[in-house]
């Protein structure tokens, strides 16, 4: 996390700012979780995660700025046609299992249990360890909401 320049305006990475917003996610998730948990609210909180798989996300695109794929996004496609990564479908199946399957447990990870998950049926993960920080779930929390009320005092 990025915890003195949250929004990326003083420097910006794309992968740093990529990675960010994923650890991002997770933390609040958990942190949604937990919330749930001591609150009696009756809800759960679930992550997943696709895998790799050949979605127009990395097709080259003009206002993605590439005119062509990039070698990485060949060798994904040729990955996913032999089967060693996901396909677009199988890539939604992860969150589909944490949402709606009741044998999904609160506060997990979910994606495919493949080689390297990237790609295979999915199943319950071991939680990364950038998620599962209760402080930092609970700082980024706080200054989320001290980012909400700002924006709307504007």
């Amino acid at each position: 996390m990025n915890w003195d320049d949250l929004n990326w305006e003083r420097s910006y990475s794309k992968m740093g700012s990529y990675s960010s917003s994923k650890i991002a996610t997770g933390l609040l998730g958990m942190h949604l979780h937990r919330l749930s948990e001591a609150n009696d609210w009756g809800i759960q909180s679930n992550l997943s995660h696709p895998g790799v798989s050949p979605t127009n996300l990395l097709a080259a695109q003009p206002g993605m700025g590439r005119a062509s794929d990039t070698t990485e996004v060949k060798v994904i496609r040729l990955l996913s046609r032999v089967g060693i990564t996901g396909t677009p479908q199988s890539a939604a199946l992860p969150a589909v299992l944490a949402a709606t399957s009741p044998d999904a447990k609160g506060g997990r990870l979910y994606g495919p249990k493949g080689p390297g998950h990237i790609g295979g049926r999915p199943a319950e993960q071991t939680l990364y360890s950038r998620v599962a920080s209760e402080a930092d779930a609970r700082r980024l929390w706080e200054l989320s909401e001290q980012l909400v009320a700002e924006h709307v005092a504007r």
